[in-house]
């Protein structure tokens, strides 16, 4: 399904609070537009009065359900006013001081200038993409990424013998790999009476955008019940991390039990774990010796 584009409206003093940590929130009266936003749909951000501009653009990334004050203005009021929430990467972002000088007027239709509304008039598309070549010298075409489906990569048959690793080698390694992609990383993270083994978060108040469960051996019905109750309780997106030998136990009860989340949680063998620490190492290594952040 082609991306979509949607204009994403706020406050300049949340912007900034927005921006810096690459979050957004929403009120319960737009729970039935964030549940139609997806991954890779871009985000065009709108800074309301005084600026009444475009001030940047990014990608929608992973949604959650906040459960606890995140916010300022929630901090303040000790109760959660945003509780449809979703991470963004910016493509680009005026420098803050640039903002009033070099923000792009966008004509919309009229009721477009609050939370998040999709866009699908093309001349408008056109003509913001025109504006942003012009004005910011950045070459983007909207219309062409949004008319081209993207390309879905082969279903993996078979997998490799999985690797000798303990519980406690894999947790680990999920562990910093979140840390490498720059999320707050937590294991043994408490959600009521149980604990995740390895969740990751965007900032300190957030709950988790991904939660996962390592299963060598041991329960994977407990396993599966606790990656269920945090997709319900939060949105997150879950994982259970497995030795193939029991991938078709897993299949199994997924096809049962916990039919509800067959197409939302994913399995992942804990080779394909193994391989990716490597290279996220190798990447961060050489990153290093080329001085490069």
């Amino acid at each position: 399904m082609p991306d979509n584009l949607w204009i994403l409206c706020g406050k300049p003093e949340h912007w900034v609070v927005g921006l810096k940590d690459g979050i957004w929130g929403l009120i319960p009266k737009f729970q039935g537009k964030w549940k139609y936003l997806k991954q890779g749909d871009w985000l065009v951000f709108y800074a309301t009065s005084p600026l009444s501009g475009v001030i940047g653009i990014g990608r929608a990334q992973a949604k959650f359900k906040q459960n606890q004050p995140l916010w300022p203005d929630e901090l303040i009021k000790k109760e959660v006013l945003y509780p449809f929430g979703f991470e963004f990467q910016s493509e680009y972002v005026l420098p803050e001081a640039e903002w009033g000088k070099k923000k792009i007027k966008l004509a919309l239709p009229i009721g477009y200038y609050s939370a998040l509304n999709l866009l699908d008039d093309k001349d408008i598309i056109d003509k913001l993409a025109e504006n942003i070549r012009q004005q910011w010298s950045i070459p983007i075409d909207f219309s062409s990424d949004l008319d081209t489906p993207k390309s879905v990569p082969p279903k993996v048959q078979s997998l490799p013998e999985s690797p000798d690793l303990s519980h406690d080698k894999v947790k680990d390694m999920i562990f910093e790999i979140g840390k490498i992609h720059h999320y707050m990383t937590d294991k043994e993270y408490l959600m009521n009476s149980d604990r995740l083994d390895v969740v990751w978060r965007r900032v300190e108040k957030s709950v988790p955008t991904y939660a996962f469960e390592i299963q060598i051996g041991g329960d994977i019905y407990h396993a599966l019940a606790k990656l269920k109750h945090a997709y319900d309780l939060w949105n997150s997106n879950i994982y259970i991390v497995i030795d193939e030998k029991h991938r078709i136990k897993c299949e199994e009860l997924l096809s049962g039990t916990f039919h509800e989340i067959t197409n939302i949680v994913k399995i992942i063998n804990i080779s394909q774990i193994n391989d990716l620490y490597a290279l996220q190492i190798d990447d961060v290594k050489l990153r290093k010796q080329l001085g490069l952040p």
